[in-house]
């Protein structure tokens, strides 16, 4: 990988912000074509590729707002930026998602979140990969967060509707638990 990113660099540094952005979006769309032929292992590798374009337009803290001549960097083109690492990561928590692959989906749902943090769709990709995960707590408050912003979406609810049984399995497991504790200590030696 650090090859790859060498090489694209290597190729890119000459290129101004304008074109950078341009072969972010082109390789986005790319890995989105991908993504919809069930391809998850190009589309990834499309979206990294994109996301390698158009990383360190911003957030250089050296040159911070200006692009490789030394111009600064327009509003326009920082939000076009910004939708692409968006869109990017979000894209990659849906295929490592579905490639289960829960801990690099909340890194990647993460990283989306710090540009979008409102975002259902990002919310919900997280608090599915937490619920298999079993961290029922964390993906019960993405998943609620994400149905408020999305209440009619009918695969958060059947999400929220998985999870409130597992909610309620774990609680009759803590139940015996605690019942057989408590009957030990109370029996006469």
């Amino acid at each position: 990988m650090a090859a790859v990113e060498e090489e694209l660099t290597a190729g890119t540094s000459r290129l101004s912000t304008k074109e950078k952005i341009e072969r972010g979006v082109t390789l986005k769309v790319e890995g989105n074509e991908y993504f919809k032929k069930k391809d998850y292992r190009d589309a990834m590798k499309s979206y990294h590729k994109a996301l390698l374009h158009v990383k360190g337009l911003i957030d250089r803290p050296f040159v911070f707002g200006l692009d490789s001549a030394g111009r600064d960097i327009s509003e326009e083109d920082k939000e076009q930026i910004y939708q692409v690492q968006f869109s990017c990561y979000n894209n990659l928590a849906a295929c490592l998602l579905k490639d289960n692959r829960w801990d690099r989906t909340i890194y990647y749902c993460n990283e989306a979140l710090k540009i979008q943090p409102s975002n259902a769709k990002a919310l919900f990709r997280r608090g599915q990969a937490y619920f298999h995960l079993n961290d029922l707590e964390k993906a019960e408050r993405d998943l609620k967060a994400a149905e408020e912003l999305e209440p009619e979406d009918s695969s958060i609810k059947k999400m929220l509707a998985s999870l409130d049984v597992e909610l309620k399995k774990m609680k009759e497991r803590e139940k015996k638990i605690y019942a057989g504790m408590f009957d030990r200590h109370n029996k006469p030696e």
